[in-house]
């Protein structure tokens, strides 16, 4: 009966065991999937910062490109204002030298008005074209301008992405998440650990209780052989009186 009992114990402890096994390897196969997990997300985040360094490669050449677009404008724009000055300059000579000409005479007037007016129209007519050239200018600094401003607000959005998470495009949500799995990993390898010592200690009560039952049966198989090496001496001595009583009837 006790072997009995002993014996169901014994089967129970091994239930017992294998579920603990059955925990800690699901607990294993989880904790790899995560690992699986936060690899492939440092790997999203590398691609991500190449991508980033080719960005900001051509937008530094576009930034290059337009300044130098910039600096050829304003130099043209300052030779068409340097003649515009050399001319205006002639043309205030001319109109002087006109009228000396008018005092002396009516046909040297004639030729120095026609010198001056197509001093003037040379004039109004290179006017024209720096503004246009100033307004082409213009429209090419407002377009660098809005250019720039709009890859430093990206590039500001970027680096403050990339300073305040652990990843380019890791938003708040994310972060939680990741530390929500951080703190679910460390209570899992806990349990992990806790469930490996109640498995080593269930092992080791298990090979206690059959110890135990070792010894239970050896003690029976001991108390078996006395039993049966008492046996005939107690026979012999029943014959013994079986015979007395016998002879004194005689």
């Amino acid at each position: 009966m006790g072997g009995f009992a002993s014996k169901k114990r014994g089967n129970l402890s091994e239930r017992n065991v294998g579920g603990l096994r059955d925990k800690v390897r699901s607990i294993q196969e989880e904790m790899s999937e995560m690992a699986c997990e936060r690899k492939k997300e440092s790997a999203a985040y590398e691609r991500d910062m190449v991508v980033f360094a080719f960005k900001e490669a051509e937008w530094k050449q576009e930034k290059k490109k337009m300044r130098e677009e910039v600096k050829m404008l304003r130099k043209v724009v300052e030779e068409k204002e340097e003649r515009i000055r050399g001319m205006e300059d002639c043309g205030g000579v001319v109109v002087v030298g006109g009228g000396n000409d008018n005092e002396s005479g009516d046909g040297g007037g004639g030729e120095n008005n026609s010198k001056e007016w197509e001093v003037l129209l040379g004039s109004v007519f290179l006017a024209e074209q720096m503004r246009e050239e100033r307004a082409r200018r213009d429209e090419t600094v407002e377009k660098w301008k809005q250019l720039y401003l709009a890859i430093k607000v990206e590039l500001d959005d970027l680096i403050q992405r990339t300073h305040c998470g652990n990843g380019l495009y890791w938003k708040a949500e994310e972060e939680g998440i990741v530390e929500e799995l951080k703190r679910e990993l460390k209570a899992k390898e806990e349990m992990i650990t806790s469930l490996k010592s109640k498995i080593a200690s269930m092992e080791h009560e298990h090979f206690k209780k059959e110890r135990e039952i070792d010894i239970l049966r050896q003690s029976l198989r001991i108390m078996s052989c006395k039993k049966t090496l008492h046996a005939p001496k107690n026979v012999s001595r029943d014959s013994q009186l079986v015979k007395l009583k016998q002879a004194r009837k005689l």
